[in-house]
């Protein structure tokens, strides 16, 4: 009988199947998502994004490429660190902060970008190792498949059988251990590859946000390029507002104006009656026609 050629031990603990990576940030993400959704439900914009914002770092955290296990754990908490940035990008863009956005936008790319460069050399590499483990072990087990039946059918056996047969098991455990692997690596070069183009958009928008904005501002006859003209005529004109639609498209309306110019009265007037905090003016009296 052909001796059994056993497979070199796992490149990662087991112990990454047992313990999905867990970082605290992923956690307080989870944790503070119900809490900044009812804040922005209330438009209460400004408080939602300092609520996000709270979340992300001071200072990045290094890609560990020591290891498999080190850029897993890396891969994990580079994800939740783009969950951290998508949050504080959505409540950054209600609260008319775009260039905020736009910067968060921009780092969650490049975090994702990173993680992806960082793992698709050496995770392909170990898929297309555990998948050639995999073609091997099944060979040997089926040029081997009757003597094994045999020591299977066995009831007593001596120590050489012995040692056979778990030669054998271990071989059958190999085959399942490298498609788990596989499928394991796998998913995680999908998921990073997946990552590092979801900002692309994110960013598309918010840079033609701003470039339109600008455009506007750019072309306004009563002051071109005077963003505080731009916004004192636009808030002045009561049809702005109404093209926003509901009270949420006014409230992030009204936001941007107010980053805009932090010095209008009147934006900050708009909104105090759009919070309730002011009476909105009433109505102008319609001039009667003449009786004839």
């Amino acid at each position: 009988m052909r001796r059994f050629a056993l497979i070199p031990t796992l490149l990662v603990p087991a112990a990454l199947v047992a313990q999905a990576p867990a970082p605290s940030l992923g956690d307080r993400v989870k944790a503070e998502r119900p809490a900044v959704d009812k804040l922005l439900a209330e438009l209460k914009f400004p408080e939602a994004q300092k609520r996000a914002e709270a979340l992300l770092p001071t200072v990045k955290p290094a890609f560990d490429k020591t290891n498999n296990q080190t850029m897993v754990q890396s891969c994990a908490t580079y994800m939740d660190l783009g969950q951290a940035y998508r949050m504080a990008l959505e409540t950054a863009d209600a609260a008319g902060a775009w260039e905020k956005a736009l910067e968060y936008a921009k780092t969650a790319k490049a975090l994702s970008l990173e993680s992806y460069a960082a793992v698709k050399e050496p995770f392909t590499q170990t898929v297309t190792y555990y998948t050639a483990s995999g073609v091997r072990a099944k060979q040997v087990l089926e040029e081997n498949a009757d003597r094994i039946k045999e020591l299977k059918a066995m009831t007593t056996l001596d120590p050489g059988q012995r040692q056979e047969l778990d030669l054998a098991l271990g071989v059958e455990k190999e085959v399942g251990d490298s498609a788990k692997w596989v499928k394991f690596f796998q998913t995680y070069l999908d998921v990073t590859k997946r990552e590092s183009e979801a900002f692309d958009p994110l960013v598309t928008i918010m840079e033609k946000k701003l470039q339109g904005e600008q455009d506007q501002i750019n072309e306004y006859k009563g002051g071109k390029g005077d963003k505080t003209k731009w916004v004192e005529a636009v808030v002045s004109s009561p049809a702005y507002l109404e093209a926003q639609g509901d009270k949420a498209g006014k409230a992030r309306f009204l936001y941007r104006l107010a980053t805009l110019d932090p010095e209008s009265k009147k934006v900050q007037h708009q909104l105090d009656i759009l919070n309730g905090k002011a009476a909105a003016p009433a109505p102008k009296a319609t001039k009667k026609g003449k009786k004839g």
